[in-house]
């Protein structure tokens, strides 16, 4: 990276990590259309997009409504790391159609709403009944994952205890909400400070990261050694401020896309 330095800013960080993201993703896709693989990719994608408004909202003072997005991520961790271990693709997917498709049936039917619904969600939910009826008649739906157990089955209690939990009293009205809110509503934009503590930028990187490797991890195929250098370097960045993670990038870059991050997986592979 000697031609483009980095200043390892939070926005360097970010960035880099998203555009690496899309390189893996779009890897992923190129090697498999699996359920599983679909499922895992767009866990990444979203997770890597709230990691980004998670910096934008800290960059405008909204503190709160970053940890709000950080609690989130955490959940899309958790979330995760539950459908893997439990191989429970078909039944999370067969469960967000049922939730989506009860939730519209819900509008068509408010005689309040009847008039002002367009006909092409009325014409969306026909198409669904013989599917959604289908998954009914098999009982009992896919429940979601409590955090706390899962954080409990991964060994990273601190996670729920420290982080997830935390970010829930954002989530939920507290007595003292507000306030810095009105402190920034009635300051002048030029006269505002930054703020300093980037204890949510730190955890929300960590999260994401964490998000990463689990979903590689949970993949069908076999990911090249130098994906998961990055996110070690990546990692280890926060504690020495060393960017060894952009030289990596940059080699990760000159090779793609003629360098597919990823390949089939043998049946006697091992992921990493």
């Amino acid at each position: 990276m000697s031609q483009q330095p980095f200043s390892n800013s939070w926005e360097d960080k970010i960035d880099t990590l998203a555009v690496y993201t899309g390189m893996l993703v779009i890897s992923l896709t190129k090697i498999s259309q699996d359920k599983r693989d679909i499922i895992i990719r767009n866990f990444i994608a979203r997770g890597m997009v709230c990691t980004q408004s998670i910096l934008r909202l800290w960059r405008t003072n909204d503190e709160q409504g970053a940890w709000i997005l950080h609690r989130t991520l955490m959940d899309r961790l958790f979330h995760l790391h539950a459908l893997i271990q439990k191989d429970s693709f078909s039944q999370f997917e067969d469960f967000s159609f049922v939730k989506t498709y009860e939730a519209r049936e819900r509008l068509l039917c408010d005689p309040d709403m009847a008039k002002k619904i367009p006909a092409s969600l009325s014409e969306l939910q026909k198409t669904g009944k013989t599917r959604y009826q289908e998954i009914k008649s098999k009982g009992r739906l896919w429940s979601r994952p409590k955090a706390e157990d899962v954080a409990k089955e991964m060994n990273m209690l601190f996670l729920y205890n420290l982080g997830y939990d935390y970010g829930s009293t954002h989530i939920h009205p507290m007595a003292q909400d507000g306030e810095s809110d009105y402190e920034l509503l009635i300051t002048p934009e030029m006269k505002r400070k930054p703020l300093t503590d980037e204890t949510v930028l730190r955890n929300s990187l960590i999260i994401q990261t964490m998000l990463i490797q689990e979903g590689m991890n949970g993949t069908t195929v076999r990911w090249r050694r130098i994906v998961y250098d990055f996110l070690d370097q990546i990692m280890r960045s926060l504690e020495d401020g060393n960017i060894q993670y952009a030289e990596t990038f940059y080699k990760i870059g000159k090779a793609y896309p003629d360098f597919n991050l990823c390949e089939k997986r043998n049946l006697n592979d091992k992921q990493e």
